[in-house]
């Protein structure tokens, strides 16, 4: 779909320069990530309108929904990659690509209703639901969704095929690590979000120290905070308060990043004065002056998956509802005594 728009027509729609729009379609750097989502809209409707007027009878296209894109910056990046992957194998099967975005925070009843619209139009195959934030109470209103769908990054639901992340035994596997290298006091810095693969990633902790024979104390699980920037000062401010443990694990790259980043900043030295192990990797642009210990979590083929199950399900070859969960790999750097 991305070819049938041109970047001198979304640069006249938004008011914007042409080299602007292709730093953003590019996901190149100096463009904000509210302007990168204005012109992925904006390509989104204006490809709508030409595929009102030229898509052929046996031409559909696949919706995917995508829940609170946006807000971070720091994920447009993944967002973008996944987005590819989704944009690659829907071409491949012949199908055109449409999307549609909804704002959590901003569940207005007219914004869900132009989405299940959106959704039910009749040139529709089916819709990809890309659930990560979502709680089975913001899926309910979804439910007039009438297409063939699979949600992705969440397992909230019975009646359609889930594709998620294997959190729980990925964190389990870091404790084990870390338990086996004689770290007996680990804390686990949490993003103050509350999305289901933070959720299961604290699971998987509790499992790991229940496993390995240590406490679950207060303050063993410690939420530091949401964005990098506020992560970067509770960080400091958590530091100087409190004696370091044997290891930190750090919920998701946003904590890596704020936290390394005060580390750096008090002198502490790493893996000499403490261990870190962080969950999804981060640029190597933005390491310190060693390399964090990262559980990867594959996002890409995840879409692959999430693909083949809705084609499947399409063509109405498998009746049982399948959830799926994808394995993380540990990969080792030098974070760790």
């Amino acid at each position: 779909m991305t070819g049938k728009v041109k970047a001198v027509e979304i640069a006249r729609e938004l008011n914007l320069s042409k080299a602007t729009v292709s730093l953003a379609l590019n996901n190149k750097p100096g463009v904000s990530y509210k302007t990168k989502e204005a012109v992925y809209r904006c390509m989104e409707e204006l490809s709508r309108r030409k595929e009102g007027i030229q898509l052929s009878a046996n031409k559909k296209m696949i919706e995917i929904i995508m829940v609170n894109i946006g807000q971070r910056k720091e994920e447009w990046d993944l967002w973008s990659k996944s987005m590819a992957v989704y944009d690659r194998e829907i071409k491949k099967r012949d199908y055109t690509l449409g999307i549609t975005y909804i704002d959590l925070k901003k569940m207005e009843s007219e914004e869900i209703q132009k989405a299940i619209q959106d959704a039910n139009r009749e040139n529709v195959a089916g819709v990809i639901l890309v659930a990560t934030e979502m709680s089975p109470e913001d899926y309910e209103p979804l439910r007039a969704i009438r297409k063939p769908m699979v949600v992705c990054d969440n397992e909230f639901t019975y009646e359609h095929h889930c594709v998620a992340i294997d959190n729980v035994s990925a964190v389990r596997n870091v404790v084990d690590m870390l338990t086996a290298r004689g770290c007996r006091k680990i804390v686990y810095l949490g993003n103050s979000q509350e999305i289901y693969n933070f959720r299961q990633r604290r699971a998987g902790f509790r499992a790991g120290l229940r496993k390995n024979g240590l406490p679950l104390e207060q303050g063993s699980i410690y939420l530091i905070g949401d964005v990098i920037e506020n992560i970067h000062t509770n960080s400091k401010e958590y530091l100087k308060k409190n004696r370091l443990p044997d290891a930190f694990i750090f919920e998701n790259y946003q904590v890596s990043l704020g936290m390394m980043r005060a580390l750096a900043d008090l002198g502490i030295r790493i893996p000499q004065d403490i261990s870190l192990v962080g969950i999804d990797e981060i640029p190597g642009y933005m390491q310190q002056d060693y390399l964090l210990t990262t559980v990867k979590v594959d996002h890409t083929e995840r879409c692959q998956i999430a693909m083949m199950f809705l084609e499947q399900e399409i063509k109405g070859e498998i009746a049982t509802k399948f959830k799926v969960y994808s394995n993380c790999e540990m990969i080792y750097g030098n974070s760790v005594r």
